[in-house]
């Protein structure tokens, strides 16, 4: 685990309080590690998606073509929004996907610039394989918690959800932002 432990998140947090004396250590301490432990997810979405040559923008690009639901299919545009990376690098990963018989693309007879990017059969099954993987490696680190715990932890976080969407507005999902630009 490193020198430092496996959570020293209150020892940061009050070297932080240090320097800025309004930082509550109770809520920055639950901040601090809901980041830390979204940074351990995406890096075990990126680990089960290595083996299967995909990088973690390939993986986003591929969940997102899934989610949508049938037919699978987005443009660059839509795609970018949705994967929260710049339009420009959209084009040379889906290059890359349709190289690997991952996607597909074809002209937009609605809209002649247009070129959609659809999900293959071979991605569909290789996201599967790599969603199957992930699940299966969350559900045995999570085990290490009592079954209680976990259902009251996702009860907490459920709260914790219902008070940031009641100020803020609903969660910003990679799907509905896809959909917003809808071209």
């Amino acid at each position: 685990m490193g020198e430092r432990g496996a959570d020293d998140t209150d020892t940061e947090v009050e070297s932080w309080r240090a320097v800025v004396p309004a930082i509550d250590p109770v809520v920055e301490g639950v901040v601090d590690r809901v980041h830390q432990i979204s940074k351990y997810l995406d890096f075990l979405a990126t680990e089960i998606a290595a083996p299967h040559g995909l990088n973690r923008a390939d993986y986003e690009i591929l969940a997102r073509l899934f989610w949508i639901g049938p037919p699978h299919r987005l443009t660059p545009k839509q795609l970018a929004n949705g994967t929260l990376s710049p339009a420009t690098t959209i084009t040379s990963r889906l290059d890359r996907l349709e190289k690997a018989g991952l996607v597909s693309r074809e002209l937009d007879p609605s809209d002649r610039r247009s070129l959609p990017a659809t999900l293959t059969d071979a991605g569909r099954e290789i996201f599967l394989q790599i969603v199957a993987g992930q699940a299966a490696r969350e559900r045995e680190l999570f085990t290490a918690l009592p079954s209680a715990d976990l259902e009251h932890l996702r009860e907490l976080l459920k709260q914790v959800m219902e008070v940031f969407a009641g100020e803020l507005g609903p969660a910003r999902r990679r799907t509905t932002l896809a959909l917003d630009g809808k071209q």
